[in-house]
């Protein structure tokens, strides 16, 4: 296998399981309400690399303005 096919096929499963953990996260988590749930599942899912960093990001910021 060449180093290309590699490095794709690492940078596709680091964003399904970043994609996977966001979901956990959003599904699981109390801080959000629901209708606030159902936005960023679907943000994640449009924006399937960029929106669970985006989510990261803010749920990161969220938990330090709540704490």
């Amino acid at each position: 296998m060449s180093l290309a096919l590699t490095t794709w096929m690492l940078l596709n499963a680091a964003a399904v399981l970043l994609f996977l953990a966001a979901w956990i996260v959003i599904l699981v988590t109390n801080r959000l309400q629901s209708n606030q749930k159902l936005v960023w599942l679907a943000g994640t899912m449009f924006l399937p690399v960029i929106g669970p960093l985006i989510f990261f990001f803010k749920f990161a910021s969220l938990r330090k303005a709540n704490s």
